[in-house]
């Protein structure tokens, strides 16, 4: 409440909001208010005009605040419900009853002030059903007055009308011998607590990836990482919009997650949230800011649709449609799902508001009933989230975003980009070959630390890979930094070389939060550390005491806290060392320019179990089909075994699996079709065709038997005279 001198009249400016069944109608205001009002005016019921001894109670206006467009139209439809019915609006409060006259019908607008009757409250007496009383003090007697109410004693909304409900028999006060009165200034100090939201905050919110377009896109695949989702599907397609008559281009990032509930969305479309009391290392999103800040970079307006075994829910976070508000709005609707029936959910909303919500939606967006529909009907009896953004950012005449239509004639890799191409700012950086920065398939790839996820961009699979089990000559420091422990993976990767790229890859809670760091001696000149590549998970070293974590709220970068800058100059330490021990073996000498260094370990990741499996040496996953299973070549096992892992200290320099056993590879095709049956039990009827087929193949070509595997211990390597002053490449992983 707001209440301040001004010169039109003797009392004071009120300033408060009037609701009816805890929604709001308008802000109003008053310039003359014979006492104290609260700041928000609650309609309990209304009464017909002939009931109510209007003309003899004294009065004062009200009338309409502000210029928001939505709440001055219900505060026509409002005044033209008085009017028509001729209905007075009860306001109960301390020790008073308000009653809000009706208008004439002729006059009723948007800015039509109206008349406010008052009396105290009183106890209803034979043949004087409503006695008027003096506004000054009276006595107050207990009891409670009933009245009879016709059919026309309620107003809801239906849509966008307002139409009566049934009759009912309802009490119009209950009065105590301690009720307390209205005293002068009773409400002078209280204000709302409660700040408003302006539409142009949305706009705000997208500046926090004004930087970098794919940061706001990874708030969305973290929302899809934390609902456990095995497989993201990216893609942009064209709808049909109507208010722009064309068909205009929707980003859609759909998972096969949890789902959300009614809470657990308005949760996610609120602004913000409590801080979690600790930090949970499952959890990717942390400040409740994610959603809001990514699909506001990516596009104007934002559409989510969210399945679960018992709800359907519809969300619309639109900066085009809270355009002329002054306050954000967020239409929700919520169905209830028993079995194949589905009907709005009576218990978070009316029908009324649903209704009216939900063609917000298909007004402002591409999606009427039958798309909607088959948004749903894509997720079948599972549940999943799919987030449809459009209006998208622009380039120029362009968007900002560049992508290859989607062609299922065509194989090969179809990739989304940014337009500009250009790299990120990094210290010392100086080459401009950066995929990571502008295409969506490289980032995806080291994305995350240990990948989990199936991801599909336009249609192809992105071919993750756990960088730090990527990488050749590798080694792995461990050392203590302020009492936690801190574990880095250093080696060479043949592609950062060739585009001059190096640094380290810090993740946090299994996600890439900064990529390429330079540190130590790479900082003072591109040929230091060329090639060379990092990988550290800060989750502890990042986690500080109060509870919070020393990680920015757009996940792009760490604060400047004490931590972060002792493990940059540690990190620093650690990457001289590394290059001190390897650079004559890397860099130096023309002998070494054309030569090719590939990473220790080959690994492939199974299409059913989504576990790691350790290839063969001299194996390429690149040659490997897209969909891949346990059960195929060179693994040939089965999605039952426990993922691969190498052993501290080994270094694979031959290997096959053998089939033979105990009885020297008498059994090996009844090994093989055990182990395809154990995989099969898993996989869908056209996986099992295939496993089938490469069964039978296998029997037929009789291969000869794989050679055991073969390692090479740590220990000194042996080299003949005539290398002894030639560069030696380590056949051991040490560390």
């Amino acid at each position: 409440m707001h209440m301040d001198s001004n010169s039109r009249g003797t009392g004071t400016r009120w300033r408060g909001l009037l609701l009816k069944d805890s929604k709001p109608i308008c802000d109003v205001q008053s310039f003359a208010l014979p006492f104290p009002l609260p700041p928000q005016l609650m309609i309990e019921k209304f009464e017909t005009e002939t009931l109510c001894p209007l003309t003899v109670l004294p009065v004062f206006e009200i009338l309409p605040l502000g210029a928001n467009p939505a709440r001055l139209d219900e505060w026509r439809k409002f005044l033209n419900y008085l009017a028509t019915y001729r209905k007075v609006a009860y306001v109960n409060i301390s020790g008073w009853e308000l009653l809000i006259n009706p208008p004439d019908l002729a006059l009723v607008s948007s800015k039509q002030k109206v008349v406010v009757s008052y009396r105290r409250r009183s106890v209803s007496m034979p043949g004087s059903l409503y006695a008027p009383t003096e506004p000054r003090e009276s006595i107050m007697r207990t009891g409670t007055f009933y009245a009879p109410i016709d059919r026309k004693d309620c107003m809801i909304r239906s849509g966008n009308q307002y139409v009566p409900t049934e009759p009912r028999e309802t009490a119009i006060c209950t009065v105590s011998p301690n009720a307390p009165v209205a005293a002068p200034g009773m409400y002078e100090r209280k204000r709302s607590s409660f700040a408003q939201t302006h539409p142009s905050y949305l706009e705000t919110l997208g500046q926090s990836h004004a930087s970098w377009l794919f940061g706001a896109l990874a708030e969305l695949i973290d929302n899809a990482r934390d609902a456990q989702a095995s497989r993201l599907d990216i893609s942009i397609d064209e709808e049909f919009l109507e208010s722009a008559e064309a068909n205009v281009p929707v980003l859609s990032v759909k998972d096969n997650g949890t789902g959300m509930t009614h809470s657990d969305i308005m949760r996610m479309v609120s602004f913000g949230h409590g801080k979690p009391d600790k930090d949970d290392e499952s959890l990717i999103g942390r400040f409740g800011v994610g959603f809001k800040t990514g699909a506001m970079r990516i596009g104007k307006d934002a559409v989510v649709f969210t399945q679960t075994a018992e709800s359907r829910t519809i969300a619309f976070l639109s900066r085009s449609f809270n355009e002329d508000k002054e306050e954000v709005d967020i239409p929700v609707i919520t169905y209830r799902c028993k079995g194949k029936w589905m009907d709005f959910d009576l218990e978070v909303h009316t029908r009324g508001e649903a209704e009216s919500r939900l063609q917000a939606v298909k007004q402002f967006s591409p999606f009427n009933e039958y798309s909607i529909g088959s948004k749903f009907a894509a997720f079948g009896n599972q549940p999943g989230t799919v987030i449809c953004i459009y209006n998208l950012d622009r380039w120029g005449s362009n968007y900002s975003l560049e992508w290859e239509t989607i062609d299922s004639e065509q194989k090969r890799k179809r990739d989304i980009w940014i337009r500009s191409r250009r790299v990120r700012m990094r210290m010392a950086q100086m080459t401009t070959k950066v995929p990571l920065d502008y295409s969506l398939h490289s980032y995806l790839e080291v994305m995350f630390l240990e990948p989990r996820m199936k991801i599909y961009v336009q249609g192809t699979l992105v071919k993750t890979r756990r960088l730090h089990k990527s990488l050749s000559n590798t080694r792995v420091f461990k050392g203590m930094l302020m009492g936690k422990k801190v574990e880095l993976t250093l080696g060479f990767n043949q592609a950062e070389r060739e585009n001059g790229n190096c640094g380290i890859f810090l993740y946090w809670h299994g996600r890439l939060i900064e990529a390429y760091r330079r540190v130590g001696a790479m900082l003072h000149t591109a040929d230091v550390g060329r090639g060379v590549i990092g990988v550290i998970d800060v989750t502890d070293i990042m986690r500080l005491g109060d509870g919070g974590v020393g990680v920015l709220n757009n996940k792009q970068g760490f604060q400047d806290i004490e931590e972060y800058v002792k493990l940059i100059e540690w990190l620093g330490t650690q990457a001289d060392q590394y290059w001190d021990e390897h650079y004559d073996r890397l860099l130096v000498g023309k002998k070494d320019e054309n030569a090719v260094y590939t990473p220790d370990f080959s690994w492939v990741q199974c299409n059913r179990c989504l576990k790691w499996r350790m290839l063969e040496a001299g194996a390429n996953e690149k040659d490997l089909p897209d969909d891949w299973f346990c059960y195929m070549p060179p693994f040939r096992g089965s999605c039952m075994q426990p993922e691969s892992e190498m052993e501290p200290g080994v270094v694979t320099v031959a290997a096959t699996r053998n089939y033979g056993g105990a009885n020297g590879g008498s059994n090996e095709k009844d090994e093989m079709e055990m182990s395809t049956t154990a995989c099969n039990s898993t996989l869908s009827s056209k996986e099992q065709s295939d496993a089938s087929l490469e069964s039978d193949d296998n029997a037929k070509s009789k291969q000869i038997k794989p050679p055991i595997l073969r390692r090479l211990k740590r220990g000194p390597v042996q080299v003949s005279k005539s290398r002894q002053q030639q560069p030696m490449k380590k056949l051991c992983r040490s560390g």
